[in-house]
């Protein structure tokens, strides 16, 4: 099977703002992927299964206790040579994340922009989503508002209380239109890539079967991760670990030449 995405793929991501490719996992990568979760979970009784950030990290943000491995399935070549399709050569891997998603208990994510707090300077990131189980109508897919990334820029966003969501910092209302939110139904194994200015969101899972899904940011080295500027926004996210983040040069160079390779290794 091709990795390289085709001319209409890129079309696609280019007019919606994310794209499901035809390539997919091999079935042996994701069920050492999955055994790799179990690890996780085994190793990290003391969180909460909703979101684990940084799995990459032997010790990862949010207290979460990682492995190298995350890394090694967050960089592997077919993964990259799409990612260079749609973000350039030059790329930065700068985060990773597992949003568990558990069987009746999966808490809802509320219509956002991940960019918000990102303290990247210009902003970019591509956001790769590789679901470990499949993803159904029922288990709470992700959202996307179509062509919501066109305007390549932030929208206001408000603070809305409540612990059953995985996020309290939400969208608001003017700037989408929910009717024309089309869902992500994918099978495990599947990727799907979606621009950073894309409004997403997802249900709650109530059925009885895990959602869980591995999440992969990476940003174009032309792009500056600035750290002080993350400690700055930090300070309101501070589990997050924006100001010490570790940053890989997965590929190519830093084109920048503004971004530190040091800081949190």
């Amino acid at each position: 099977m091709s990795v390289r995405l085709s001319e209409a793929e890129l079309e696609t991501y280019r007019e919606k703002g994310w794209i499901v490719p035809k390539y997919r996992l091999s079935d042996e990568l994701l069920a050492e992927m999955r055994a790799e979760y179990q690890v996780l979970l085994d190793n990290n009784k003391h969180l909460t299964s909703d979101i684990m950030l940084a799995p990459h990290q032997v010790n990862g943000s949010q207290g979460v206790v990682g492995s190298t491995k995350w890394l090694e399935f967050a960089t592997h070549p077919d993964l990259m040579e799409i990612a260079g399709q749609l973000i350039g050569d030059d790329i930065i891997l700068w985060g990773t994340t597992i949003f568990g998603k558990p069987a009746q208990s999966g808490k809802e994510t509320p219509w956002h922009q991940d960019g918000d707090y990102y303290p990247i300077r210009p902003l970019e990131t591509l956001t790769l989503w590789i679901p470990l189980d499949d993803v159904t109508e029922e288990n709470g897919p992700m959202r996307f508002i179509p062509g919501s990334h066109e305007a390549h820029k932030l929208v206001s966003h408000s603070w809305v209380e409540g612990g059953d969501m995985t996020i309290n910092l939400v969208t608001d209302s003017e700037h989408f239109d929910e009717n024309a939110a089309e869902d992500l139904i994918l099978e495990a194994g599947q990727v799907s890539f979606h621009d950073v200015y894309m409004i997403h969101g997802s249900k709650a899972n109530r059925t009885d079967r895990r959602r869980a899904a591995f999440i992969v940011r990476m940003m174009p080295a032309t792009s500056h991760y600035d750290h002080a500027l993350g400690a700055e926004m930090g300070k309101d996210h501070a589990h997050h670990g924006y100001g010490t983040r570790p940053l890989y040069l997965v590929r190519g160079k830093d084109v920048s030449g503004l971004n530190n390779f040091e800081i949190g290794h």
